[in-house]
């Protein structure tokens, strides 16, 4: 495995750099197997407020950074939205022709009548108008995913199962990058359940110490 870009990057390393500042670090506080005057959690929450901000503030002048594309199943019609989608730009259907968005208002009252190139969202899904379920690919820019760290409770082959401090939130760390402390290697999370259950390419392992990597573009990491 080669070492990864973002080795300094991750928020295991992060943590360690403020901790450092704050003039508070240790082994043991880090890992939190220690309490001290500033709580862990708390910080890694300031460590993605500081994302979220320098994420604000990129994606006015530079959108194009954060453009990218899903494929998406559904079911009777009603698609899941990514967890990663900031804002929208288009979807097109397995032919690529674009659908189009209508308000829920003028929608059809029933989905014999509707239209399969329409589309309206509804809370944190999108709805095809005839309730058809063509394979869409979704087009948007995507918000950076929280990120994470702290030491896995189990693992296996292919996958790591992530400290309770991660969210239980289905999909949510899906393309995450991740890097194993304990172990040296780095890897992506292909997907992730509600169960904290990231499948890798690695073999993990409990009691591993880890820090998943910003998804901003690496130039911008040291501003976190």
């Amino acid at each position: 495995m080669t070492q990864s870009l973002y080795i300094h990057h991750n928020c295991y390393a992060m943590l360690e750099e403020i901790r450092t500042d704050l003039n508070e670090y240790n082994t043991a506080l880090v890992q939190g197997s220690e309490a001290g005057a500033y709580d862990n959690s708390d910080i890694v929450r300031k460590i993605n407020y500081s994302q979220r901000d320098i994420f604000n503030k990129l994606f006015v002048r530079f959108p194009e950074l954060f453009y990218t594309s899903s494929a998406v199943t559904g079911s009777s019609g009603v698609y899941t939205i990514p967890s990663d989608l900031y804002k929208l730009s288009h979807i097109v259907n397995s032919n690529g022709d674009k659908i189009y968005n209508i308000p829920v208002k003028i929608k059809h009252l029933a989905t014999q009548s509707g239209n399969a190139n329409q589309y309206y969202r509804y809370g944190n899904t999108i709805v095809i108008d005839d309730g058809t379920s063509d394979a869409l690919t979704f087009y948007y820019y995507e918000a950076p995913i929280d990120l994470t760290q702290g030491m896995s409770s189990a693992g296996g082959a292919l996958s790591l199962t992530l400290d309770t401090t991660a969210t239980p939130s289905a999909d949510y760390y899906n393309g995450a990058k991740i890097e194993n402390i304990t172990d040296g290697w780095d890897d992506t999370i292909s997907d992730y359940s509600a169960a904290r259950v990231a499948t890798i390419t690695n073999t993990g392992a409990a009691s591993k110490y880890y820090g998943t990597v910003s998804s901003l573009p690496e130039p911008f990491h040291h501003l976190i």
